[in-house]
């Protein structure tokens, strides 16, 4: 009798464990059943709020972060028409972020990619004359709602407006650039000074001119390399918002010193709060 008693103890705690790990399983990859659930609701939720579009699934895969299903939609004739569905494991859609391809934020990305890659062919290039820790380019594209928002006092003035942006219109990227291009760069050197500060400056210039890669405005750090081991230490020279129409010979030395005083002094106020 206890034995009999005991396998139906360990009858029982081997059911529990495979179904806590199927419950794991279910958690981290969802299962067929809710898959096929999802995909279905997927179609009937495109068909009933996009109908005559040719709007397709291009992938469907499951989320652990909210324990569901997401399908990655897109369209055929419409390179900026690309947004995601949430779906529950019951097969009910939740959430999609269509708002997005309307508000133009879907534009915004394919710009900022198209613009971070032409900066990248300078950055990225061997011949780039500069040890940079970090370096690339970005355009300044923000919502309006940030824009209007008085907490957020970071985006500089000359930023487009995420909603004038066109859906699939081809703009000229470095035109784009000029108008709000805006560069990060930051160099290692084992000399750190104004003066190599401001020769640097004008050799990335230089190398953005030739080749006709326009930028508005450059983030700039000069900082010491990372040693082997521990942290980055000693003095730094850092500034932000540059303008490009400011890095000429003629007093720059002067410009970057009082712009990285003026950013320092904003450091140390912040650290007061």
């Amino acid at each position: 009798m206890k034995k009999k008693v005991l396998k139906i103890i360990a009858f029982i705690i081997a059911i529990a464990l495979i179904l806590g790990i199927y419950w794991v399983a279910n958690g981290l990859n969802g299962n067929p059943i809710s898959k096929m659930l999802a995909k279905k609701a997927a179609n009937e939720y495109l068909e009933a709020n996009f109908p005559d579009t040719d709007y397709y699934i291009e992938e469907l895969g499951f989320s652990f972060k909210f324990t569901g299903y997401y399908a990655h939609v897109r369209s055929e004739s419409s390179m900026d028409t690309q947004f995601t569905l949430e779906i529950d494991m019951l097969g009910n859609v939740f959430y999609d972020t269509y708002d997005d391809v309307l508000k133009g934020a879907i534009t915004a990305r394919r710009l900022e990619q198209d613009y971070r890659a032409l900066t990248d062919q300078i950055f990225e290039n061997p011949a780039f004359p500069y040890s940079t820790d970090i370096g690339y380019g970005r355009l300044e594209i923000y919502p309006q709602e940030a824009m209007d928002d008085p907490l957020v006092t970071d985006i500089p003035d000359y930023a487009l407006v995420q909603e004038d942006l066109v859906l699939d219109q081809i703009y000229d990227i470095r035109e784009l650039g000029k108008q709000a291009g805006h560069l990060v760069v930051y160099v290692d050197s084992d000399t750190i000074s104004f003066e190599l500060a401001a020769e640097i400056m004008l050799g990335i210039r230089t190398e953005f001119d030739k080749a006709n890669i326009p930028f508005r405005a450059i983030d700039f750090v000069l900082q010491p390399p990372l040693p082997e081991e521990g942290p980055r230490t000693g003095d730094r020279i850092n500034f932000d918002n540059f303008p490009y129409e400011d890095i000429y010979e003629d007093g720059l030395i002067e410009r970057i010193k009082a712009a990285h005083e003026e950013l320092e002094a904003y450091y140390a106020e912040q650290d007061g709060k």
